[in-house]
């Protein structure tokens, strides 16, 4: 199934975390990993935005907007493409069934407090709160790019490395669901990111040190972006691995 939509005030959030401190990927999956002072890093992504006009390629008339944040660690597939593996997504409750059953994803329902629709989030600082089980809450707002450990090129290259990655994958019914991802090229806004209450994060990822996350890697808006979806179902079996249940 083919999906549209435009991601609208797209806040993307990186963190880099030692391997050790993340958890497996279901195969064929692995880390996406980076050497850095102290040994490898794997990187925790978050991204915070609207969903606007999501409809099927099948039924334009039919289209959904509402805020969205996913929770995903980036990795490599089988065929060493750059990819990201969805730990959770937080929607509010009545997408809950649509994401689940039409899209595979693991979805959960969740309070999400963004900036009004159609705000300069570029423009200045603004605040964003998460509520599912536990809370996350943040402010953010334009400024000079984050230089954290290890470089990932100038901002360019470092805005790639988090956005570009054309294949989604999520655990769905003991297996794992592909989504391939084709987005519009758009200009980002680096960001400086203040966390001011990071429990949502700790109860999805708790091996993580909790003093990681109040110090981002990378951080950048996208004021608007077009994405293409199409999920399909991989044919591989995953591992039984242990992901961390929601707080």
């Amino acid at each position: 199934m083919i999906f549209t939509t435009e991601l609208e005030s797209a806040l993307f959030i990186g963190w880099a975390v030692p391997v050790d401190e993340l958890p497996e990927l279901p195969s064929p999956l692995r880390h996406d990993v980076r050497g850095a002072p102290g040994g490898e890093v794997g990187f925790v992504t978050l991204v915070l935005f609207r969903q606007r006009g999501l409809h099927a390629a099948a039924l334009p008339w039919a289209r959904l907007s509402y805020p969205q944040a996913n929770l995903w660690l980036c990795a490599l597939d089988a065929d060493a493409v750059a990819s990201a593996f969805l730990l959770r997504e937080l929607v509010p409750a009545w997408v809950v069934p649509l994401a689940r059953f039409g899209g595979g994803q693991p979805a959960a329902a969740g309070l999400l407090e963004f900036p009004p629709a159609g705000a300069e989030v570029g423009g200045g600082r603004h605040r964003w709160s998460v509520t599912g089980g536990t809370r996350l809450a943040l402010v953010a707002g334009p400024g000079a790019p984050l230089a954290g450990e290890p470089p990932l090129g100038d901002l360019e290259r470092t805005v790639a490395f988090w956005r570009d990655r054309g294949r989604a994958y999520a655990r769905s019914g003991g297996r794992l669901r592909r989504l391939a991802t084709l987005r519009s090229r758009a200009d980002a806004v680096p960001a400086v990111v203040e966390l001011e209450c990071a429990d949502w994060l700790r109860a999805q990822l708790p091996e993580v040190s909790r003093q990681r996350w109040p110090r981002p890697h990378s951080a950048f808006i996208l004021p608007s972006v077009r994405l293409v979806v199409e999920s399909e179902r991989e044919r591989r079996p995953a591992l039984a691995t242990h992901v961390p249940a929601p707080g």
